[in-house]
């Protein structure tokens, strides 16, 4: 047996050699560095993010509505206006008045306010319907009316309401053919400044104008036109001074000023109808409703506590004219009985103003009151009708004045007046009487218009034109003048209706003599005796025998030689 110290030799030799190797591995694994691993490309750093943009506001459509303001101006008087335009509607106002044109619904609006009354009537419809009963005339063929027009550049401009203005002139000159239904001859000049239409303007329907349809009494003739110059020169008037002369030598002058002009959006309600009004069914009742409105007026007028004499002209005469009375079993219209006289008393160059209904002795003690220096009571005795005789009744059928079936009747009316001073003195009691051979018209054109009823109307004479629209309760148009009068709008409409849509054309002024229109029409359904085709007018005959007592008085007053 070995010896345990020998076997053990080489157990621990193997032992150390392991332990030295380990010892020498670690040391070797200790000293050997890892390898170095390559770094990944570096990424380009993003650019810097730009600041957010501030959101847009939508940009605001530009306005596409209209308003304006103008002011008439005619010898001493001056006419208010405001006009507004929306897309197929526009508006006119002048005091008292609001006339609605709805284009799109084919129709006008008419509104009182001082009665709280509208009226519609359709585009193109009579101003007057028929009336059952009534005689109607043969027919009359139209006639030709030759329009010339020439239009002038003058090269002149100004900067006005943030565009630009040219100066242009005009002149319309109407020559009627032989058989024309009105052979008034006229002119027309104009000196005025105009802008490009607005968009507004130019979105109304072509050859419209508030004061289309026929004229009462009227006839329409054929026009002609023919266009010297550059129409395109023309465009929306911001101001024009117009002289219109007449064949008979007169002449008017009067002129238009734009005084606000804006582009914005109006309120949809301005061209409807206001709740709470009364509708009048037909221009009969609308013309009531404004004298009964008036009436009242004229009443609290008079018996005002603080009521003062109004200023007069030194040396002049004031007759207080109230409402007539009636001895007759006929309807008579005794408020326009007054107007009639009043009217020709101021023919006659006297100062007449309306007293409201009263007892003589109440009437004289508001004479006293308010500084009148006479109280003119008028009344109807008698009314009397007759068949004319065989000549006259030829006689009336040629002369287009009778109807299709009998010859109208003659009549004959007679008035009372009695002129006294407040302490009751007289100074004048006399009856007159007007004959004549029934019929009634309204004479048309540039001349001078006279009809019975309320409304007595100067066609020529100047601004007074428009006065007694305000006996019915309408506006202050004085200062509109002959801008108002049919004819002049006729004459505009087809010496520059064909240059486009309302080139040159002062749609205010249209609205203006739509109006007039109106008012004839009124007076002309508000019969002077009865109501149309109710029986035989006396309003020839009663219209003379107020023309005569209007001279009487006249001729009581004038100063003793």
């Amino acid at each position: 047996m070995r010896p345990l110290s020998r076997s053990l030799t080489p157990l621990l030799l193997m032992l150390a050699f392991v332990a030295g190797g380990s010892t020498t591995l670690r040391a070797a694994q200790t000293t050997q560095k890892p390898p170095v691993q390559a770094k990944p490309p570096q990424k380009p750093a993003p650019p810097p993010a730009k600041p957010a943009e501030p959101v847009k506001a939508p940009v605001a459509a530009a306005p596409q509505d209209l308003k304006y303001a103008a002011t008439y101006t005619a010898e001493d008087l001056k006419t208010a206006s405001f006009t507004f335009v929306k897309g197929e509607r526009e508006r006119f106002e002048f005091q008292d008045i609001v006339l609605l044109k709805q284009h799109d619904l084919k129709r006008t609006i008419q509104i009182m306010k001082a009665a709280n009354t509208y009226l519609v009537v359709a585009d193109g419809a009579p101003a007057v319907p028929d009336m059952p009963g009534s005689p109607a005339g043969p027919p009359r063929p139209a006639g030709v009316v030759n329009v010339i027009t020439t239009i002038v550049d003058t090269g002149e401009r100004k900067s006005v309401f943030g565009q630009q203005a040219r100066r242009v002139k005009t002149m319309i000159d109407r020559q009627p053919t032989p058989g024309a239904c009105d052979t008034s001859k006229a002119r027309i000049e104009t000196d005025g400044w105009y802008i490009d239409q607005p968009k507004a303007v130019m979105t109304q329907p072509a050859g419209t104008s508030p004061a289309s349809g026929p004229i009462p009494g009227g006839c329409t003739d054929q026009i002609q036109a023919t266009v010297n110059g550059d129409g395109k020169a023309l465009g929306f008037p911001i101001g024009y001074t117009t002289t219109i002369r007449g064949d008979d030598g007169k002449s008017v002058v009067t002129s238009m000023e734009v005084t606000a002009f804006e582009m914005t959006t109006l309120d949809a309600a301005l061209f409807e109808i206001p709740p709470g009004l009364n509708a009048a069914m037909n221009i009969g009742e609308m013309a009531k409703a404004l004298s009964d409105v008036n009436e009242t007026r004229l009443a609290s007028a008079d018996t005002a506590p603080a009521a003062a004499p109004r200023p007069k002209a030194p040396g002049a005469l004031r007759i207080g004219v109230p409402e007539f009375t009636s001895k007759t079993e006929q309807s008579v219209n005794t408020r326009a009985m007054r107007q009639q006289l009043i009217d020709q008393l101021t023919e006659a160059k006297l100062d007449a103003v309306p007293m409201a209904a009263a007892s003589p002795a109440e009437l004289q003690t508001r004479a006293q009151q308010l500084g009148y220096d006479y109280v003119l009571f008028g009344e109807v005795t008698e009314l009397k009708a007759s068949k004319p005789g065989a000549m006259g009744g030829l006689m009336k059928k040629a002369s287009g004045g009778g109807g299709a079936g009998a010859p109208q009747e003659n009549t004959e009316a007679t008035i009372g007046i009695k002129l006294v001073q407040p302490d009751g003195k007289p100074r004048l009691d006399t009856k007159v009487t007007g004959k004549d051979g029934g019929g009634f018209s309204v004479q048309t054109g540039l001349g001078l218009a006279k009809f019975a009823g309320s409304m007595y109307l100067t066609m020529m004479v100047g601004p007074q034109m428009f006065a007694h629209l305000n006996s019915y309760g309408a506006a202050n148009l004085g200062g509109m003048s002959t801008l108002g009068n049919p004819m002049f709008t006729q004459m505009q409409m087809g010496g520059l209706g064909g240059l486009g849509r309302g080139a040159g054309i002062d749609a205010t002024a249209g609205a203006a003599s739509y109006l007039l229109v109106q008012g004839m029409a009124m007076n002309n359904v508000n019969g002077l005796v009865g109501a149309p085709g109710s029986g035989p007018s006396f309003d020839k005959s009663l219209g003379k025998a107020t023309e005569d007592a209007a001279k009487a008085v006249a001729k009581a007053l004038a100063p003793k030689k």
